[in-house]
C-alpha cells in the first residue's frame, strides 16, 4: 500500500502533525504551497486567512513533484480558518478530482471541536472517495507536542489498519 501525508500549514502546526504520521506510517509527505503565499503574520494573518476562508476563496496552488493517482491512503491536513476549509485545501480538491481513494482527514485548531466540524465540509468535497476517519490537534506545537504527537501516530495507525481491510 502506497501512502501519503498531503498537508498546508501557515504556523508549523499541521507540519507537524503531518511528520508525526508519515515517520509512524512510513509515508511519503507532500506540502501543499500557495503561489503567493500569505505574507501576514500574528493579528494579520488570522485575519486574513479568516476572510479567504470564509469567502471560499481558492488560491493558485504549486504544481506537486508526486503522482497523487498513485498512493492508496491519503492523510490530507489542513488547519481551520475561522471555522472552514482553507482556501489551500479548497484549492486542492477543486483542482485534483480524487476518485476512490481512501482518506484520513486531520485539522489543527485552536478550539476542540472546530477541526472536526472542517473535517466533515471536507468529507464531503471527497465525494466519490472513503474517509476513514477524521482527528483534531488543539494547538499541537504550543499545548501538548508530545501529547498531540502520539495521538497523531495512534490515529494514524487506527487509520492504516482500516485501509487494510
Amino acid at each position: 500500500m502506497k501512502i501519503l501525508v498531503l498537508y498546508y500549514s501557515k504556523t508549523g502546526n499541521t507540519k507537524f502533525i503531518a511528520e508525526a504520521i508519515a515517520q509512524e506510517t512510513k509515508a511519503d509527505l507532500l506540502e501543499i504551497k500557495r503561489e503567493k503565499d500569505i505574507k501576514s503574520i500574528g493579528f494579520w494573518l488570522y485575519f486574513r486567512g479568516g476572510f479567504e476562508s470564509m469567502t471560499k476563496k481558492k488560491d493558485k496552488i504549486k504544481p506537486f513533484d508526486k503522482n497523487l493517482e498513485e498512493y492508496d491512503l491519503i492523510f490530507l491536513g489542513s488547519p481551520v480558518w475561522a471555522w472552514r476549509v482553507n482556501p489551500a485545501i479548497r484549492s486542492l480538491l477543486n483542482e485534483i478530482t480524487f476518485i476512490n481513494k481512501k482518506f484520513g482527514l486531520f485539522c489543527c485548531c485552536f478550539g476542540e471541536g472546530n477541526g472536526l466540524k472542517v473535517c466533515e465540509h471536507t468529507k464531503e468535497l471527497l465525494t466519490g472517495n472513503v474517509v476513514l476517519g477524521e482527528a483534531e490537534f488543539i494547538d499541537p506545537l504550543n499545548v501538548n507536542p508530545i501529547g498531540e504527537a502520539t495521538k497523531a501516530r495512534l490515529w494514524a495507525n487506527d487509520i492504516l489498519t482500516k485501509a487494510k481491510k
